[in-house]
C-alpha cells in the first residue's frame, strides 16, 4: 500500500528556515488557552466546567467527568481536543439538569478545576472562538534574531498555510479510514474521527498543491456530497477519488476551511537561548503550522523531528 505523506512534508509558504529548536521540553513549554465564542448565563441543565489540565487527553478527561457525575459519555461535551503534551485550559459541558455533585471531590491526575457555572446548552465542536498560545522554543543555537524577526513579521502580515496539524491524524487515523471508506460500512468505532482524518488528509494536499504552484485561493475544499466538482478533483489520484466516493455514499456534507490564516495578537521575545511566542488563532487552526513555518522545530515531547 502507498504510504502516506506526512503533515510535516507538505510544501512550506515561506523559504526553509535554517534555525533549529526544541519544543515542549516541559507541558509549560507549551500553553493553551480557549478563547470562549460566548458568555455563560449562569442557569440552564448543563453545568460548565473550566478545567487546567496537563499531560492529560482531552476525551479521557471528558470520561472521568462522565464517570465523576454517573452521566452518559455523551453527556459530556467539549469544544475541542487539546494537545496532551502541553498545559491547556479549556471547558467541559456535563448535563446535570437536578443536583450538581461536591466538585470538591472531582479529582482527576493532572487536572485541576479552575471554575463552574450553568449554561441552557451543550458545549459542542466548534464551539469555541479561538486558542490563544503562549510558546516557548528552546535550545536556539547561533540564532540569527534579526532573520527571525523579518520571518516573524511576514508569518504577522501575510499569514502562513491553514495545514491541519499532525496530531488530526493520530498513529493510524489514515489507514484506518482508507479501509473504513473501501468497505460498504456506514459507521464504525470511531468513525468522526476517521471521516475528519480523511477530508484533513486532503485538503492538506490540496493547499500543498496550490502552494506549489503559486496560486493560493482564499478557500479549499473539505470533500463530501456536493452538487458540482469541488476545487482540485480533477488532481486527485485514484485513491483519493476512492475517498471522496467514500465519504459521498456516507452521505458527508462538501465544507471549505480558509487556505490562509494571520495570527492575532502576535508577540515575541528573545531569552538567552530561547524564544518565547505569544499569539490567537482562530477555532481549527494548528500552532504548529504556524511554527514549522519558523523554525525547524523537534518536539522534545514525541522525539520527532519537523522534518
Amino acid at each position: 500500500m502507498t504510504s502516506f505523506v506526512t503533515p510535516t512534508s507538505f510544501a512550506r509558504m515561506y523559504p526553509v528556515p535554517d534555525q533549529c529548536g526544541l519544543i515542549k521540553q516541559s507541558a509549560e513549554d507549551f500553553y493553551v488557552r480557549e478563547v470562549a465564542i460566548e458568555d455563560l448565563s449562569g442557569s440552564g441543565e448543563h453545568v460548565y466546567l473550566k478545567v487546567r489540565k496537563r499531560h492529560a487527553n482531552t476525551h479521557w478527561v471528558a470520561r472521568q467527568i462522565a464517570d465523576f457525575c454517573s452521566v452518559r459519555q455523551m453527556d459530556v461535551g467539549y469544544a475541542g481536543r487539546k494537545d496532551r503534551h502541553a498545559v491547556t485550559e479549556q471547558w467541559f459541558s456535563c448535563y446535570l439538569p437536578k443536583e450538581d455533585p461536591s466538585w470538591d471531590d472531582l479529582v482527576i491526575e493532572g487536572v485541576e478545576l479552575l471554575a463552574v457555572a450553568r449554561h441552557s446548552h451543550k458545549l459542542r465542536r466548534g464551539d469555541l472562538q479561538g486558542n490563544q498560545f503562549d510558546i516557548r522554543i528552546t535550545g536556539l543555537q547561533s540564532c540569527d534574531r534579526e532573520l527571525m524577526e523579518i520571518r516573524i513579521n511576514e508569518i504577522k502580515l501575510y499569514g502562513f498555510p491553514n495545514y491541519f496539524g499532525k496530531q488530526r491524524f493520530g498513529r493510524d487515523n489514515l489507514t484506518q479510514a482508507e479501509e473504513f471508506l473501501a468497505s460498504g460500512k456506514r459507521t464504525v468505532a470511531g468513525r468522526d474521527m476517521l471521516i475528519s482524518a480523511a477530508r484533513s488528509y486532503l485538503f492538506n494536499q490540496y493547499l500543498g498543491n496550490c502552494i506549489e504552484a503559486e496560486d493560493i485561493p482564499e478557500f479549499g475544499p473539505l470533500y463530501g456530497r456536493s452538487r458540482d466538482p469541488q476545487p482540485g478533483e480533477h488532481l486527485l489520484s485514484t485513491r483519493e477519488v476512492a475517498w471522496v466516493k467514500g465519504l459521498r455514499r456516507l452521505k458527508v456534507k462538501a465544507g471549505q476551511r480558509r487556505m490562509v490564516v494571520k495570527p492575532e495578537s502576535f508577540d515575541w521575545c528573545f531569552e538567552k537561548a530561547d524564544l518565547h511566542l505569544s499569539f490567537t488563532l482562530l477555532a481549527g487552526g494548528y500552532a504548529t503550522s504556524l511554527l514549522r513555518e519558523l523554525i525547524n522545530y523537534q518536539d522534545a515531547s514525541l522525539g520527532a523531528q519537523s522534518e
